[in-house]
């Protein structure tokens, strides 16, 4: 037998493994593998040429995702097989994941055959038609078109001419080098003559072996990839020789093999010369081929002992880790792992082949199997650093990550010239999102082996990822560099100059890309994606300024572009920019053809017509313009609602009294719940809210004495006065109306009890109101009516944090919350689910109750959504431009830059600022021990015991995490990827040692992403004041003033910090000296300290805002402050103020006044803890409790809170028996509390 060779794998992509004596016991996978492949049932096609073995089949993938999907596409495409992406008539053969796919139910109907993925797996494993019988999930029509090829027969012909023989060697050889230089990994430049001349000489040397062990020639050519001419003829003249004694035939061909063996060595010897000369220059011009040897590697030893010092040391576990995409799927396959090494030395076969068993098991997932083939190398080789670097990624993605770390360190110590080892360290990092550290990694990995393809792509996911614009334009062009043939490379080096700012470099790179296509490109399976790519062009032209050739653009390439709604847009949109508004308004009518509701294209055809303002502001001559354009526009679009809306925008008086009345009227009457909430924007304008008022008042008057409109003989059904009704109370609380609005909606509850719309608006008049009780106690009514609603059930959530019900056991948020999550872990599955409002609602009512570890751990869960929304990004940087989504790439790319701007983060981030404020300014010691102060010695014996028995709780739960994560492991070796939450009360963050350092890092990120918000500037004054960093406070407080100087906590942190730094002692050191000289410096260019004192500044500020009560309660706070002893006069400033009545309708309807309930609600606090006046809070509290006579805060006598209220009514009938009837049949509502809210009623 020849010795086994060791070739690399762009020779032999297939490889079997070696053969071995019978006698020598094998591991149990492959003995599983042999008998499996021993026992399959043998099919007339097994010589079959394995490119036709599924010749005829057309065949559909259903149940897969990628990469699955791609690797079975291309194994059946391996085999001859046609690829369709939907099942018609011509497809033969569904491939399915499981049973009950929409496609496998259509083709079942069909009668077509279905099989699963597996027969497709062992037919290319066994490189034969393995029988589909066991492998079928349905069985139908033939499952392909033609039978499968047979073998022809051959004769065999006249001895071939030494000529003819030297000839077919240099065609072999020149043939192989054109394959070879034609594979994505291929040999360097100097090797590839070499390795072409071996790997014919080694193919021909396995038909020899074969022919001597009497096996017939065809089995060698089927694990070839490419096979040399020699070897082809033998196997036609053993084709042609079947019918002759077997025996002689081999040994003739075995004969004839070995002549032609001489010939082949002496024709490609002379070749030999070259090639020594060509790897000589290699090693003098410093050119790697891989990392064979240490003269290859551009790296000097100090770099290198630089770069392994530098390592980091062990990272924080994140919760999650990311599907990586290894380079080693095609270049450890190849160049990179196809010889690995023992310290610079090849492994030898065996262990070599296990090596790339390591790289599969670890693609493929199959964990277990890979670290069995790792421990095998090691046992022999416990130092091969490569092995060690992959035995850590296996573990790695068995959450192993301690011993993941530790191996791959110690494989990048053994062998740091490697870059498989730096590449893999990578992966590691970015699995745990550490980029930085990654990228790190990878420019190590580069400066060893420069040209690799994968490390380049993945250096340039992570570069997109964190932004490193020049970067990721520098690794992009070295993309192309290597590979031009792409046009992924071409795409991504565009986008990578448009996301740094150079749109028209971009557009020379489309351009140079479009003309290295063909004429008639592209074909018709790829016109979706050269729209794109068309489009993203226009679009790169219409940034750069360069309109009309953006037009010119989008004309030239029309018979192109599919998408034609986009193409109009687009050319409308650049009609209008290029001053040509004539064209661009007849566009916009005809897209308005297509979609009348569309909104855009109306303002796109005012702006064409020059009738459009930013502001809303129009001139009487424009709004006469508009209004016959719309006019015109709505006897075209009968059916469209945008017509009839958008007018209402800027008609004045009788006329938009008259449109907003033909708009309403069908609305009520069809009875559309959200009316209101389309009209709640007319309310910004001044006179529109009286007007809506006055004719939804003479509709209710109307219908109810006639039964119509005002005005019309039509009746209108009953259900007409009930929207009516629901359309004033909303009215009614939107001015602050509320014993209107209560009236209104109480009797529309009258008319029609079981509209469950009605209790919802009730709830929320409650709560503007100031009644949180009641508003939740109506929403959970509303909730019980319809208990399949999600949203309903949202907003009975929300309403209960409101007042606080988080803790209540029947009645809680947290109860009513999970009703619609999964079954286990219901609070962990809304955490899942990113339900940011419900963390902030929690987190707020938590805040309320004192319960600040809570609160943080909720607001940090808000903040832990946006990171996770912001790592999501990272696997479209590849598939966007594989799929050519250019322009919603780009789209979502800007919106990431933005994305910790938007309310849910700028709200979570100022309440965990809040909460950090409050842990410094009370220590938990302390405020535990005042509270603990303020009990009764029953209540303080009842507290030490329910601690002790949290103590107990926390104790039970942490043995159980423990217990879990030991003992949660699956079969497949990777542990529970769920953990359990160590910290689920937040109790460590409130024991953080240094507040304020948490504090700023989220006052950074508001800084950056909020700048032009007050609340941003006021937290940095208050946490700089704190950390006695008076420079960036003074830098706070003129952000303050510049957004608005006359806001109450603008005035109040300039008093401060004025007094503040006035009040310290005279400067000694340098820094203190520069601070005061540039506080003198800057305090004249503040215009309400010119020339005053801080004491005038404050009345000067009373005297601009002598009738805002939130102006005086901060002139009143700054007075007491500057002057303790004018604590009472500030006091009588506050009470002085006056209520006035802002309008006045109706008089059977109230009045509204001007005072806000939150307003107030700050005022009594500020009484109550700031002035500590108790009596006058309670006078406080009286005077509002009349303004606000449902405010539970003031404890007004229509409050839940009130003894005899309706409310505490109900309840006490309920406990004595008294069963209160609900208007759906319900007998038990919320613990028999909420049938006092449908009762409830206001007098007049």
């Amino acid at each position: 037998m020849s010795q086994k060779r060791n070739l690399p794998s762009w020779i032999s992509s297939r490889d079997p493994p070696h053969p071995q004596p019978e006698s020598k016991k094998k591991p149990k996978d492959d003995a599983d593998d042999e008998h499996n492949i021993r026992n399959a049932p043998q099919s007339s096609s097994t010589t079959t040429d394995f490119s036709k073995l599924l010749e005829g089949v057309v065949f559909v993938l259903s149940g897969f995702v990628n990469p699955e999907r791609s690797t079975l596409r291309s194994q059946a495409l391996a085999m001859g097989a046609t690829y369709q992406p939907d099942w018609n008539s011509d497809s033969t053969l569904l491939i399915c994941a499981f049973p009950n796919t929409p496609k496998f139910r259509q083709v079942q109907s069909n009668s077509g055959t279905i099989v699963s993925k597996d027969w497709i797996a062992e037919c290319y494993t066994q490189k034969k038609l393995v029988d589909i019988e066991q492998y079928l999930l349905h069985a139908g029509k033939p499952w392909r078109k033609t039978s499968a090829p047979q073998n022809t027969t051959i004769r065999v012909e006249e001895p071939f001419s030494v000529t003819e023989v030297k000839k077919w060697a240099r065609d072999d050889l020149t043939e192989t080098i054109s394959w070879l230089e034609s594979q994505e990994e291929k040999p360097a430049p100097g090797e590839i003559k070499r390795i072409a001349a071996e790997g014919v000489l080694t193919c021909l040397q396995d038909a020899i072996d074969s022919l001597e062990q009497k096996k017939d020639v065809g089995s060698v050519t089927e694990l070839w990839s490419f096979v040399p001419r020699v070897v082809k003829e033998l196997g036609k003249m053993e084709s042609s020789s079947k019918t002759e004694n077997s025996t002689a035939s081999k040994d003739q061909l075995c004969k004839q093999a070995k002549s032609w063996k001489k010939i082949y060595e002496a024709e490609l010897a002379q070749k030999g010369d070259e090639e020594e000369e060509e790897a000589k220059s290699r090693r003098t011009s410093g050119v790697a081929s891989g990392y064979d040897s240490d003269e290859t590697v551009e790296m000097t030893e100090e770099e290198i002992e630089h770069a392994y010092r530098n390592v980091s040391v062990d990272k924080v576990e994140a919760n999650s880790t990311p599907s990586l995409s290894l380079s080693l799927s095609s270049a450890s396959s190849a160049s990179s792992l196809s010889c690995p090494r023992t310290m610079g030395a090849p492994l030898p076969p065996k262990e070599a082949n296990l090596f790339k068993l390591i790289v599969k098991s670890y693609e493929t997932k199959q964990y277990k199997k890979g670290l069995k083939a790792a421990d095998a190398i090691l046992k022999k080789f416990p130092s091969h650093g490569e092995t060690l670097s992959m035995k850590g990624l296996t573990l790695n993605c068995m959450d192993r990550k301690t011993e993941a770390y530790e191996l791959v360190r110690h494989g990048v110590k053994n062998d740091i010239k490697s870059h498989v080892c730096w590449h893999v360290y990578g992966l590691l990092y970015r699995s745990d999102r550490e980029y930085r550290e990654a990228i790190k990694c990878y420019r190590n990995a580069l400066r060893i082996d420069p040209d690799n393809l994968e490390i380049l792509r993945d250096l340039s996911l992570l570069q997109a990822q964190m932004r490193d614009l020049s970067g990721f334009v520098e690794t992009r062009q070295q993309l192309l560099t290597l590979k031009p043939n792409h046009r992924m490379n071409w795409i991504g080096f565009a986008v990578s100059q448009h996301l740094n700012a150079n749109a028209s470099k971009a557009v020379e790179i489309l351009e140079a890309f479009e003309g290295t296509l063909e004429d008639d490109y592209p074909p018709e399976n790829e016109l979706c994606e050269h729209t794109e790519m068309i489009m993203y062009k226009v679009s790169l032209l219409e940034e750069s300024g360069a309109f009309g050739k953006a037009l010119e653009e989008l004309h030239k390439n029309e018979p192109k572009i599919v998408d034609k709604l986009s193409y109009k847009e687009q050319e409308a949109y650049l009609l209008w920019k290029l001053g040509r508004p004539a064209e661009a308004s007849k566009l916009y009518r005809v897209l308005l053809s297509m979609n009348p509701d569309n909104y855009r294209y109306y303002e796109g055809l005012q702006k064409c017509l020059g009738l459009y303002s930013e502001s809303g502001q129009y001139s009487s001559d424009r709004i006469e313009k508009l209004n016959a354009l719309y006019q015109s526009l709505s006897e075209q679009y009968t059916r469209s609602s945008a017509v009839k809306r958008i007018p209402l925008d800027f008609l004045q008086d009788e006329r938009f009294k008259e449109a907003v009345a033909k708009y309403i009227k069908p609305l009520l009457t069809k009875g559309v719940p959200s009316l209101f909430s389309d009209l709640c924007s007319l309310y910004d304008h001044p006179r529109k809210p009286d007007i809506l008022e006055q004719l939804v008042v003479e509709m209710e008057h109307s219908i109810r004495t006639t039964g119509s409109y005002p005005g019309s003989d039509v009746k209108e059904p009953p259900s007409t006065l009930l929207w009516t009704l629901f359309f004033l109370a909303q009215h009614y609380d939107k001015r602050g109306q509320y014993d209107a609005a209560l009236g209104k909606i109480d009797e529309a509850i009258a008319h029609t009890p079981t509209v469950i719309d009605l209790y919802s608006v009730k709830s929320r008049i409650m709560k503007h109101a100031g009644d949180l009780t009641a508003a939740a106690a109506l929403a959970d009514e509303a909730r019980c009516m319809d208990l399949a609603d999600r949203y309903i059930n949202s907003e009975c959530v929300k309403r209960m944090l409101q007042a606080d019900q988080v803790y209540i056991s029947v009645t809680s948020a947290e109860k009513t919350a999970v009703l619609f999550t999964k079954e286990g872990d219901q609070l962990n599955s809304l955490h899942d689910m990113q339900c940011m409002w419900y963390d902030l609602a929690s987190g707020d009512s938590y805040f309320r109750q004192g319960d600040l570890g809570r609160a943080l751990k909720r607001f940090l869960a808000v903040e832990k959504h946006y990171s996770d929304i912001s790592e999501d990004q990272f696997d479209f940087h590849s598939y966007c431009l594989r799929k050519m989504t250019l322009r919603s790439y780009v789209g979502m790319l800007k919106f990431e830059d933005r994305l910790h701007s938007f309310p849910y983060f700028h709200k979570a981030a100022i309440r965990a600022i809040r909460c950090y404020l409050k842990l410094h300014d009370t220590p938990k010691s302390t405020a535990e021990e005042d509270e603990m102060s303020k009990l009764a010695p029953a209540q303080k014996k009842k507290m030490k015991k329910q601690k002790k028995a949290e103590a107990r709780a926390k104790k039970e739960a942490e043995t159980k995490i423990e217990e879990s994560t030991a003992s949660g492991v699956s079969k497949s070796g990777k542990r529970n990827v769920k953990p359990v939450d160590p910290d689920p009360h937040g109790e460590k963050l409130i024991q953080v040692e240094d507040p304020m350092a948490e504090a700023s890092k989220y006052l950074r990120l508001l800084q950056k992403h909020s700048p032009n918000s007050l609340e941003t500037h006021l937290l940095s004054f208050e946490v700089n004041m704190r950390k006695e960093k008076f420079l960036l406070a003074f830098q706070a407080v003129k952000q303050l003033l510049k957004l608005d100087a006359e806001n109450p906590d603008s005035h109040r942190s300039l008093v401060k910090f004025f007094l503040k730094t006035g009040s310290t002692s005279a400067p000694t050191t340098e820094a203190e000296k520069l601070r005061c000289s540039v506080l003198e410096a800057e305090r004249p260019s503040i215009s309400q300290l010119q020339n005053k004192s801080l004491v005038e500044a404050n009345k000067e500020f009373l005297g601009r805002h002598e009738d805002s009560l939130v102006h005086r309660a901060a002139y009143a706070e700054m007075l007491c402050l500057l002057d303790p002893s004018k604590k009472t006069e500030a006091i009588k400033l506050i009470e002085d103020s006056t209520n006035k009545v802002v309008q006045q309708t109706n008089g059977a309807h109230g009045l509204a006044r001007e005072w806000k309930l939150k307003d107030c609600i700050a005022v009594h606090k500020l009484l109550e803890t700031v002035f500590l006046d108790s009596e006058a809070a309670s006078r406080w509290k009286s005077r509002c409790a009349e303004y606000f006579p449902f405010s539970t805060h003031f404890e007004g006598k229509r409050s839940s809170v009130m003894p005899d209220s309706v409310y505490n009514s109900s309840l006490k009938s309920n406990e004595n028996g008294d069963t209160p009837n609900h208007p759906m049949g319900q007998t038990e509502l919320n613990d028999g509390q909420l049938e006092a809210f449908k009762s409830l009623t206001v007098s007049t």
